[in-house]
């Protein structure tokens, strides 16, 4: 029996996102999730501007790589291209966001339990 499956990230369409602290309009591709544990994989795409509010989430850890665009990150406002040879891995219950994207990006994210924010700002 073959479990395991290829997916073509162009035949997933872009949908809104259920969470509720986004402050533009991001979008995302759900590519795996666990209905029991709430882990979840996602393709998330973010326009110009600032993209959240300050959030932790406090049943997940949280991983994610940006694949492209540029983000300006608080607190010293410095720009940074967004690229695959690297990830940020925000700790379960982490305060994070108000990230500022500069150009339009596409961030991979994993979450390695339920995803439910809880807006800290």
């Amino acid at each position: 029996m073959n479990l395991w499956k290829i997916l073509k990230f162009k035949d997933i369409e872009w949908e809104d996102p259920p969470r509720g602290y986004y402050l533009t309009k991001v979008k995302q591709k759900v590519l795996w999730e666990d209905k029991n544990t709430g882990a979840a994989l996602a393709l998330v795409k973010f326009p110009e501007g600032v993209a959240d509010r300050i959030h932790s989430h406090p049943e997940a850890n949280q991983t994610a790589i940006g694949l492209s665009g540029e983000i300006e990150m608080p607190p010293n406002k410095a720009t940074a291209p967004l690229q695959a040879d690297m990830a940020i891995i925000i700790p379960k219950g982490e305060k994070h966001g108000a990230t500022r994207f500069t150009k339009e990006g596409i961030v991979l994210f994993f979450w390695d339990g339920f995803p439910k924010p809880v807006i800290e700002e």
